[in-house]
């Protein structure tokens, strides 16, 4: 799974080794759905525009759909994935190797928190997993110091993960509207329901 393909970040989420020839940008017009999940990416959700849906598999079963995120004058990129869970998935150890991976990507990353977040809509409190890293990277074409957002979530059922990657220009703070995209959208009930805990 690759993040925002240049647009922002190297690899970082790397949860799921796939072909590149499996790999392919989806040409969309309107909003997206996810038919295995019912999940609904919108072209437009407030200031939020749809940069992109990608699938990560032939059956569009790993799928992830970039936003460029404004507020303000400020400007900030996030990728969203839905992508289904691996048998016995333990989201401790996933979301340790999300951070692994980001560590390993950048010669000044710096874990800033890591702590736990609600459900995607929000209902549901500490059922998440998120890390704030600050680093140098590229986005909008410059490198620059940058904040990165790193979120995984593990609905009941073990079926699918939710995760999310957010990053914008350390000067900036568009974490509430990173907050607010992920809560404005509809998400379905099992892409939200959190798994009772181990």
């Amino acid at each position: 799974m690759n993040m925002l393909r240049g647009l922002m970040l190297a690899p970082a989420l790397l949860l799921a080794a796939v072909p590149a020839v499996a790999q392919e940008d989806l040409q969309v017009d309107g909003d997206w759905v996810h038919a295995a999940s019912g999940m609904v990416f919108p072209e437009r959700l407030g200031n939020a525009l749809r940069t992109r849906v990608h699938a990560y598999d032939a059956e569009q079963l790993d799928v992830s759909a970039g936003y460029a995120l404004r507020r303000g004058g400020d400007l900030g990129f996030v990728t969203l994935y839905v992508y289904p869970a691996a048998p016995d998935q333990d989201c401790v150890a996933s979301f340790a190797e999300i951070e692994r991976n980001v560590a390993q990507n950048y010669t000044d990353v710096t874990l800033v928190e890591s702590d736990r977040w609600p459900s995607p809509s929000g209902r549901t409190p500490d059922a998440a997993y998120h890390a704030r890293f600050t680093m140098t990277g590229m986005l909008d074409g410059k490198e620059q110091p940058l904040t990165s957002e790193s979120y995984l979530f593990c609905p009941a059922g073990g079926t699918w993960l939710v995760a999310a990657r957010a990053s914008w220009g350390r000067n900036k703070d568009l974490r509430q509207a990173f907050v607010d995209l992920l809560r404005g959208l509809a998400w379905p009930t099992k892409l939200d329901t959190a798994a009772p805990p181990k």
